[in-house]
This record gives C-alpha cells, structure tokens and sequence, in this order.
C-alpha cells in the first residue's frame, strides 16, 4: 500500500478514519459488504488492497476523499489505463514519470494543476 515518507498508508488513513468517526470494523466491513477479518488486514497493510469500487465505499463511509484512498491503494484510474492501451505516447509519458528528477516533477505537477504534497525522500 502506498506510501511516501512521512505519509499514511491507506491502512493508516482508513483506521484513522474508522477511530475519528467512532466506528467498529464490523460496522465499517458490513456496510461495505466485506469480512471484517479482511478489513482488520487492510487497516495492518496486509495483504492487496481492494478494488476500486470498494475503496470508493471505503471513502463515502469514512467521509474521505476517494481519489486519495484510491491513490495511497495505489489504484490506477480506468481511464488512465484505457487512454495508455489507446495512446502509446501516452503510454511512454507514464513509463518515464518516476525517472524524472524532483525539479522536472515539480513542473509536471504544476502544468497538471497538481499541489504536490511531499517529495520522495
């Protein structure tokens, strides 16, 4: 589950959540339609997160963002994916982000209208 320096994981983030809302894992785990044993490992970054759907209850229950959780899941978007498989410039653009210096992510994120929160250590 991912993570930067400093940063929660999404397991972090949804207990954190679940506590300051006051709610058990089995009420979380029954709304969303899930074991609550399962939840317990995802709160302990066990095991693979959910899928999107999931994450996205996850967040409407939590009273989360759910591109964030989607994000720390380290969950690619459909349509990321769909525009990628299309668009094989596309596809190379993404290959090359993580090998970009901070200096040049920094202008990435700024020309996408992206705050960029931390940088990696």
């Amino acid at each position: 589950m991912v993570s930067g320096a400093g940063e929660e994981t999404f397991g972090q983030r949804i207990q954190r959540r679940r506590r300051d809302l006051r709610l058990t894992q089995r009420v979380v785990a029954a709304d969303i339609g899930i074991d609550f044993t399962y939840l317990s490992k995802l709160e302990n970054d066990r095991g693979e997160p959910p899928g999107e759907r999931t994450v996205r209850r996850l967040a409407e229950i939590l009273k989360d963002d759910s591109e964030e959780l989607l994000a720390l899941a380290g969950k690619i978007p459909l349509e990321l994916r769909e525009r990628a498989s299309e668009d094989t410039d596309f596809a190379m653009l993404l290959r090359t982000l993580p090998k970009l210096p901070d200096d040049r992510m920094d202008k990435v994120y700024r020309a996408a209208g992206v705050q960029r929160r931390k940088r990696r250590p």
